[in-house]
């Protein structure tokens, strides 16, 4: 899929609203059908999860309001928004790859991205060197194949063996 020309298939939209948000897909199936787009569907299914309000009351409220003032009418303070998204976040590490919530959600507060410490847990598993130690000695201009071979002796064959067995339910199927 080409991201600046084309949006997802139906079927990869349903896949990623389900597991990225927990919607189930018949939900999505049928927001989908009643012509919402994906990535206000994508934006209405992570406020509804911060906001304990479901995507229909959120896509009502959208069809009156921007979603700056529906953030603020759910009492989503930049504050509250933060610390609910690391949450999120978090328990999408958790559900998806395995990590305890309260180490994925101190690694995105320090600044990681999702990609990084599941990568950098999957090497824990494999080596026993702690997620946070590789986070920590990895530098972004260093790839990941390279590095775990250079430092943790892993082959680059080993680790996209690995890669592919614990690949993101939410991305389309390859």
């Amino acid at each position: 899929m080409d991201m600046k020309t084309s949006s997802p298939s139906e079927t990869d939209q349903i896949r990623s609203l389900h597991y990225k948000y927990e919607i189930p897909e018949e939900t999505a199936e049928a927001l989908i059908a009643k012509g919402y787009r994906f990535l206000e569907l994508d934006k209405a299914a992570l406020l509804s999860c911060l906001s304990g309000q479901s995507i229909e009351t959120i896509l009502a409220m959208r069809q009156e309001d921007p979603w700056g003032i529906i953030e603020k009418k759910l009492g989503l303070t930049p504050e509250l928004y933060h610390k609910k998204y690391i949450a999120h976040r978090a328990n999408r590490l958790h559900r998806f790859y395995g990590i305890e919530e309260n180490r994925a959600a101190a690694l995105l507060e320090e600044g990681y991205p999702n990609h990084w410490i599941r990568l950098s847990y999957l090497l824990e598993q494999h080596t026993g060197q702690k997620a946070e130690t590789i986070l920590r000695t990895r530098k972004k201009s260093e790839k990941w194949k390279p590095w775990a071979e250079a430092h943790l002796h892993v082959s680059p064959d080993d680790f996209t063996k690995w890669i592919a067995e614990t690949r993101n339910p939410s991305l389309p199927v390859k």
